[in-house]
């Protein structure tokens, strides 16, 4: 039993560093034959309603996800920040709903362990405006703009601004320490040791940390940094290397 993870990988335009690390890692070897892949949030740094473009401009990875499933793996792919409202999207590419999409987490039971699935925003229980802004972007009254009033070109604009903002912010110096601490602290408010294995990316710092005798968190980081993803086989945690395809 293999589960594979990867997270905040912020494929901007097609086939930049980010878009050949994603498909490095569908093309992985443990990967493709994986019974589990989760895509656990911003994986696009941009992805926002229905637009059919989105389906064209990055039709080489939704085929890379729909070999996925066909071969027989289980594929989730949990809404991040960066990646919303993308409900109508997936069901004009999967009308079967092959791919499970989700805002919200998710518990497996695999192979008799718990595995608690999701972005890993909900752990940055101290940030209350960055809470507000999340419950914000995920109303009803945002939804509804995403699916039937924003139009594409609108939101590209918009959203490159926002990547340029978020850029300039990233490029200040953080206190990797300091972000683990506050995600350890907030996964364990969160989750309170429930479950074995508590997978999740958003902090962008990769981690892997004992909650309890019982329950393991584990976040794969920034994927263009560490330049790995997360594997779990027969409830054994590595981060295999990822090299740019």
């Amino acid at each position: 039993m293999k589960v594979a993870a990867i997270s905040d990988v912020h494929v901007k335009v097609p086939f930049d560093d980010a878009d050949r690390l994603l498909q490095s890692f569908f093309n992985h070897p443990i990967v493709q034959n994986a019974e589990y892949i989760i895509l656990l949030g911003d994986i696009f740094d941009l992805m926002c309603g229905p637009h059919s473009a989105y389906l064209e401009k990055f039709s080489h990875l939704f085929d890379l996800m729909d070999h996925a499933f066909k071969r027989g793996a289980k594929l989730y792919f949990f809404e991040g920040n960066h990646d919303v409202h993308l409900e109508k999207l997936f069901q004009k590419r999967w009308p079967g709903q092959e791919i499970y999409l989700s805002q919200q987490p998710i518990v497996e039971l695999i192979n008799g362990k718990t595995y608690y699935f999701s972005h890993g925003d909900e752990h940055e229980v101290d940030n209350e405006k960055y809470q507000q802004y999340k419950s914000f972007i995920l109303s009803p009254p945002l939804r509804f703009v995403a699916n039937y009033l924003m139009p594409y070109k609108l939101l590209n604009f918009m959203g490159e601004r926002a990547s340029k903002m978020s850029r300039k912010r990233g490029s200040k110096t953080y206190n990797e320490d300091l972000v683990k601490e506050r995600f350890r602290k907030g996964v364990q408010t969160t989750t309170a040791g429930q479950y074995h294995f508590v997978l999740g990316g958003h902090s962008h710092v990769k981690d892997i940390f004992e909650l309890s005798p019982t329950s393991i968190y584990a976040n794969n980081g920034y994927a263009l940094k560490s330049k790995t993803f997360l594997l779990i086989d027969n409830h054994e945690i590595t981060f295999p290397s990822l090299e740019l395809s």
